[in-house]
């Protein structure tokens, strides 16, 4: 079989000759994939030149239009030869996509845009964006939690509990639940708006998580981190046109930075991964009493991605960056590069690529999507890897959403 495809406008055109059998499908099937990872999420399929369509063909096609469909996508099939549109009429496919097309009209839009406004192609530290305004004036309110990890014992230690309803953020080291007891379990965590997600430092190879259900809401308990409440000013769209380059998080980041126009900026990405960096404690901090970072025993506490991870998956990001922050807040905050006033944390959950709507999204939707799939291929502590001549670098990301807003620490939780 011979697949060809070329972009036209925004939508990609693939054209196949040959057969649709068993044979063929994997590989026609990859090549459907990887058109909407590089970012076409409109497609239409020239099968005027296939001869032949099995049932593991029409499989493919299936999935295709379910996938486009859950995303606003769109898909078409051009000039089906004779034997081709006889099966598709013989299975019903047509029904299928016209159940599509009807669902993508937009008098049933998936989305409430009624509190967004939008500014298209705004240009954000030299990078274009699509920035919606969401709540005008909204200045979110920071906690400090504090702990001195550095010569803890699981007697001494206390974990600070934080539920974590809407519009709550929550980064650091801790478990799911507040109970003392389980402080040994204490590993990277994230938390937003009913979903709470770690990895325990004495099992890191099963991360663990909480989503919301009904009127019940995760509480976590966090050794020390950082807390965030309130709603996000901005949604940050980036990466829309098919096949744009992936951006490093720092540049996502200084985006952020100037659109909210503060000097210290909450925010969350959920987007596809060109690759992540970043480390991950293998060992909860009070499994010790002496210096967690002490070398070379970090090399037994700490993960490192000693090279670019996590490569064509998706992301939920949470973090906060602030420039030349106070001495509180610096305690929770690493320098974004060498030599920079620009200070970082941030907390990456992975799981398998799953494509991201374009346009206006809502976060409630990604994070429900994050967790369709049941997988979380990793958590990480993500940073800046810029050692001279050995470093892996930073994290890059093709496609998504940032929310973000000017946060305000003002108070110290202490555990």
């Amino acid at each position: 079989m011979e697949i060809t495809t070329q972009l036209d406008g925004d939508e990609m055109r693939i054209e196949l000759r040959g057969r649709l059998d068993a044979a063929w499908s994997n590989s026609v099937s990859k090549t459907l994939e990887d058109t909407v990872q590089g970012g076409s999420h409109r497609i239409a399929l020239d099968l005027s030149q296939v001869s032949y369509l099995s049932s593991a063909g029409i499989r493919v096609l299936a999935i295709l239009t379910k996938s486009l469909k859950a995303i606003g996508g769109s898909f078409r099939i051009i000039n089906p030869s004779p034997n081709v549109s006889e099966v598709l009429k013989l299975v019903g496919f047509q029904q299928l996509l016209d159940s599509f097309s009807d669902a993508a009209k937009p008098n049933k839009p998936e989305i409430n845009t009624q509190h967004a406004t939008l500014s298209k192609h705004k240009k954000l530290a030299e990078n274009d964006f699509d920035v919606y305004d969401l709540n005008v004036g909204s200045v979110q309110h920071g906690f400090v939690i504090k702990n001195n990890h550095k010569k803890l014992t699981a007697n001494e230690a206390q974990l600070v509990a934080i539920p974590v309803p809407e519009n709550t953020l929550v980064i650091g080291q801790g478990v799911l639940g507040a109970d003392n007891s389980t402080i040994s379990r204490a590993g990277e965590l994230l938390a937003i708006s009913g979903l709470a997600i770690t990895l325990p430092g004495d099992d890191p190879a099963h991360p663990d998580w909480m989503q919301q259900e009904a009127d019940w809401v995760p509480e976590v308990g966090l050794l020390h981190g950082l807390k965030v409440t309130g709603k996000f000013r901005h949604l940050v769209k980036f990466g829309e046109i098919p096949e744009s380059p992936p951006l490093r998080l720092s540049e996502l980041l200084n985006a952020a930075l100037e659109v909210c126009g503060s000097e210290a900026v909450s925010w969350v990405i959920f987007a596809e991964t060109a690759h992540l960096i970043g480390a991950a404690a293998q060992q909860s901090f009070d499994q010790s009493t002496e210096d967690f970072f002490e070398f070379p025993a970090i090399r037994e506490r700490l993960l490192f991605t000693a090279e670019p991870a996590y490569a064509n998956d998706t992301c939920l990001i949470l973090g906060v960056i602030a420039r030349n922050p106070h001495e509180q807040l610096a305690t929770q905050l690493r320098p974004i590069a060498n030599g920079s006033d620009l200070f970082m944390h941030a907390h990456a959950c992975v799981v398998p690529f799953s494509p991201i709507r374009k346009g206006l999204v809502e976060l409630p939707e990604c994070l429900e999507k994050l967790m369709s799939t049941q997988t979380i291929r990793g958590v990480l502590h993500l940073l800046n890897d810029d050692r001279d001549g050995v470093g892996a670098g930073e994290s890059f990301l093709r496609r998504g959403a940032l929310w973000c807003a000017p946060v305000i620490f003002e108070e110290e939780m202490s555990a």
